[in-house]
């Protein structure tokens, strides 16, 4: 219990400390005294610099990382298996793909990215889940990878191989993009807390829930339809960003422990924290340009999930 407290501790106040390095690292460094001038009115063209540009870059961050996040959890729940997460599992990639189709065929009308989005990822886990692949935990990384690199392989077709995702993520965001990402998001995560009680009760064997009459089918559709709802609005607003879903969550367990009414609110902040400092990261290694932090993600992710397999050994990737 005092590991948990002390971890919950660490990671809010790293969180804030994080949130105000934000404000000041860019192109140009602002300090904390002229951030608070800034507040005070006395600054305004620095003031108008983080409201602009710096502050919703933030907050789009923590939103989507702790989205991001939260979805990894529930993934590796539904499908007892540690190496979940809706973008190597081909949902975020079939979003991009159905916003791309979508874009070209349809008119233009409103939440039509986060639609679009929310339709690929459900075509994705209705060809990714079923009985074999939930049966066999590395079945269904194969699966889902192979998914993942069709959806990509298909958007870059339909593209010519132009990178349709650099008109997305952080860099430029705007207010409207994250209020949409805002109500999303508290709406999703709201969610995620009232139903971490399903991702325990999935620990359990089908078997012996259905014996004393737990809805798992209704249970676990419920659960995927939340992840795909929160990868498929972080999608629509920032784009494919890969790993937190993996990297985050087995690093709570270690801090929390195994109960998902402590690892998804852990999660949550953890994600926020960690795509935050991503992000920011990306900002200011290779001023004045910037690398996203899905670039960033995917060199600090890869050798994580090597490294998660490895130590886990062939049939040690179950979640406990």
């Amino acid at each position: 219990m005092v590991k948990e407290r002390s971890a919950y501790i660490v990671i809010c106040i790293a969180l804030f400390l994080t949130a105000i390095l934000a404000l000041m690292l860019g192109t140009q460094f602002y300090s904390v005294s002229q951030l608070w001038q800034a507040l005070m009115g006395n600054q305004p063209a620095v003031l108008s610099t983080v409201l602009t540009f710096r502050l919703p870059r933030i907050i789009a961050a923590m939103i989507a990382g702790g989205m991001l996040a939260s979805a990894g959890a529930i993934s590796q729940s539904v499908f007892r298996n540690r190496l979940a997460d809706p973008t190597i599992l081909g949902v975020t990639s079939a979003g991009e793909l159905f916003m791309l189709i979508g874009g070209m065929v349809l008119p233009a009308f409103v939440l039509e990215k986060q639609l679009l989005a929310l339709i690929g990822g459900l075509v994705a886990f209705a060809l990714l889940a079923n009985r074999q692949t939930l049966r066999h935990p590395y079945q269904l990384i194969i699966v889902g990878v192979a998914l993942n690199l069709t959806f990509m392989a298909l958007t870059q077709l339909f593209t010519k191989g132009i990178n349709v995702s650099s008109s997305l993520g952080f860099n430029g965001i705007t207010w409207s993009s994250v209020d949409s990402l805002l109500i999303m998001g508290f709406i999703g995560l709201v969610a995620v807390l009232l139903m971490a009680p399903w991702a325990n009760d999935l620990k359990l064997p089908d078997e012996q829930l259905s014996a004393v009459g737990v809805p798992v089918t209704a249970m676990r559709l419920g659960l995927l339809a939340l992840v795909v709802y929160l990868s498929a609005d972080v999608t629509a607003a920032v784009g494919t960003i890969p790993f937190i879903g993996i990297i985050v969550p087995n690093i709570a367990r270690y801090f929390v422990g195994h109960d998902y009414q402590t690892i998804l609110p852990f999660s949550m902040l953890s994600g926020a924290w960690l795509l935050l400092t991503i992000d920011t990261i990306g900002r200011i290694v290779v001023l004045p340009s910037e690398l996203s932090a899905a670039t960033i993600m995917a060199v600090i992710g890869g050798p994580f999930l090597i490294m998660l397999v490895q130590r886990g050994g062939f049939h040690g990737i179950k979640t406990g």
